[in-house]
């Protein structure tokens, strides 16, 4: 009995032992804090097991633990230095331990003496790079100011970051940050700022004004509208200093309320300066024929205070009623020209501006034909275009691009007619250049020119088009990328066609009425033609028709692959004239691809520089003319 019993003691023993031996834990001894620290962990059971990091000789007060998901495990360790144990726990028992050694990290920083206020400056760095470390502004020898602008190093892979400085002067420092330690500082002293402004003293309600500044250009100032020495009006036409051309001026459009105003310079959401500005009465005058045979173009002329968005109505009896007719109107034009109604009677022309105000009206008869009219449908195999000329396509590719029409996306339908139009439509050799947005950041307003200006090569352009995806999440900078086109298009000889592809709305606060109307006003022979593809909404639609008469085009609206390839098509190839043989006066237009109601009788088509040639148009009948 007395061996049996001494036999079962050794096995207990040994079997413990053997229970001990199979726990295990391997780790450096020594750490920064904050420091991402790799546990390796040897144990019977695959999961379940616990990892924690406690002070020396406390059995319990965790700092920080993991459980064991991998192996290597990785456990951030203590932000205060001195001694601790790591220690591996399973069913509530410690089964291993190892002592750990917590000392204090190195970093840091470098930035200039001083800064202005809201100014972007860089500042070098260097330092441990743990979880969730940044930079950014404190108090001179103290704690970090909230609000103020910030970097995580981890984001920046060793390159210097970028910091906004605060809009309050005063005395800071720089500082590097890890948990709630702050490792290095840097004293900047900033300084305060201001602006000077200037801009006409008054303008009338709705007009557009230029405004000229010198400021310091800090990242997302702007210039924008405010109450007479009071705060930023929200909503008011606004344009960022960053994206204004050599001579730091910017167009902006007044309200249409009356009343005193500053032009303001915010930098940093503070203003920083003003020039005053009086909005004043608009005033308009309409003119047009007393009487206009059915079916026939006219022009409306109008003088006065013309502002981009306003329209003009031909309404049978008050304008109560969907309009008979109507016209944006280009303030850079004193007219406009609208199509007679096929139905004869009273009717008046109305002038709207863009918020609804009517400014005048006047009266105009229909008067039946002498016979039944004709038709006259005119195609273009190529745009007239020569070397000397230039195509600009800005390529919508933001995220909602990606919903589909049938079974295909809309920016695959996108991409096969770019490809039909450069390779079938543009004649090889004429200039041109393609912006894509969207396309390569997923919440972003970033735009690209993918194709530089220059002799356009089919294969080459159809490579870069192919290559075009759109991303979802991505938005939609309109108004940045039409800015852009002045530098795209830029040393052109001939004549400039631009032509904005997009499905949907300017979501980056980009002002796309105010880039385009500066389009025109650098004087070139430009049209810029809108395509909106798969648009539902009535209201944006019309917003896209204001756009293009501000830019001397026209909008275009495209449901599927064959409209677009038609809109696309039209957009490139122009207007042409219909001109009266006898009088030499054009009395019509119309783009290729469309039909043109015309009287009875024998016309000249005129297109491009030099081109033209004749159609007799007989009632009832659709005459087909070809240009080449």
């Amino acid at each position: 009995m007395r061996t049996l019993i001494v036999s079962f003691i050794v096995v207990l023993a040994s079997a413990a032992t053997a229970f001990a031996q199979s726990y295990g834990l391997s780790a450096p001894d020594e750490v920064h804090i904050r420091q991402s620290v790799e546990v390796q962990w040897t144990a019977p059971e695959e999961s379940g097991g616990l990892l924690e990091i406690r002070p020396v000789g406390e059995s319990s007060g965790r700092v920080n633990y993991a459980y064991t998901q991998g192996n290597p495990q990785s456990i951030l360790a203590p932000e205060a230095p001195g001694d601790y144990t790591i220690v591996y726990i399973y069913e509530s028992e410690v089964r291993a331990s190892h002592p750990l050694h917590v000392v204090m990290a190195e970093a840091t920083v470098t930035a200039p003496a001083t800064a202005g206020a809201g100014e972007s400056i860089e500042v070098p760095w260097t330092g441990p790079n743990s979880r969730s470390d940044y930079l950014t502004f404190a108090e001179r020898d103290g704690a970090p100011v909230r609000g103020q602008s910030y970097a995580y190093v981890g984001n920046l892979r060793g390159a210097p970051a970028s910091l906004r400085a605060p809009a309050d002067p005063g005395q800071y420092d720089v500082v590097y940050v890890t948990g709630e330690t702050i490792l290095a500082r840097a004293p900047v002293e900033v300084g305060g700022i201001e602006a000077v402004l200037t801009a006409p003293a008054e303008i009338h309600a709705g007009g557009a004004v230029r405004v000229s500044w010198v400021g310091p250009e800090n990242s997302q100032d702007l210039i924008t509208f405010a109450a007479r020495d009071g705060d930023r009006i929200r909503g008011a036409s606004y344009h960022y200093v960053g994206n204004a051309g050599e001579d730091d001026s910017a167009i902006l459009t007044a309200s249409e309320t009356l009343g005193l105003f500053d032009i303001v310079y915010v930098s940093n959401d503070r203003i920083i300066g003003r020039s005053p500005i009086d909005v004043v009465e608009a005033r308009v005058e309409i003119s047009a024929p007393d009487e206009v045979t059915a079916w026939m173009q006219f022009a409306v002329n109008w003088q006065g205070a013309g502002n981009q968005g306003d329209i003009i109505q031909m309404h049978r009896g008050e304008a109560d009623a969907r309009p008979a007719t109507f016209s944006y109107v280009d303030p850079n034009e004193g007219f406009v020209t609208l199509n007679a109604p096929e139905e004869p009677g009273a009717y008046t022309l109305f002038y709207f501006t863009r918020e609804g105000r009517e400014m005048a009206r006047a009266a105009i008869t229909v008067s039946p034909p002498p016979a039944a009219p004709g038709q006259l449908l005119v195609e273009q195999t190529r745009a007239a275009l020569s070397p000397d000329d230039a195509v600009g396509v800005i390529l919508d590719a933001s995220g909602s691009m990606l919903q589909r029409i049938g079974d295909e996306r809309r920016i695959a339908i996108a991409r096969e007619t770019l490809t039909g139009l450069v390779s079938e439509t543009i004649p090889t050799g004429t200039g041109f250049a393609l912006r894509v947005f969207g396309h390569r950041e997923a919440d972003s307003c970033r735009t690209d020119l993918e194709v530089p200006l220059g002799p356009l090569d089919p294969a080459q352009a159809n490579s870069v088009i192919a290559s075009v995806n759109a991303m979802n999440l991505a938005k939609t900078p309109l108004g940045r990328s039409i800015e852009l086109a002045a530098s795209d298009l830029e040393g052109v000889g001939g004549q400039r066609v631009l032509i904005v592809l997009t499905d949907g709305e300017e979501t980056c606060d980009g002002d796309a009425a105010a880039a385009i109307q500066h389009l025109r006003d650098l004087g070139w022979d430009i049209r810029v033609n809108i395509v909106g593809f798969a648009i539902d909404d009535a209201d944006l639609e019309a917003t896209f028709q204001s756009w293009a008469a501000i830019g001397g085009g026209t909008y275009f609206s495209a449901a599927d692959q064959e409209e677009l390839a038609d809109a696309l098509s039209r957009a490139v190839t122009g207007p042409y004239e219909i001109v009266d043989p006898e009088t030499g006066t054009a009395i019509a237009s119309g783009r290729p691809g469309e039909l043109v109601t015309l009287p009875v009788g024998t016309y000249t088509i005129r297109w491009g520089a030099v081109n033209e040639t004749t159609a007799t148009i007989t009632s009832g009948d659709v005459t087909h003319v070809t240009l080449q």
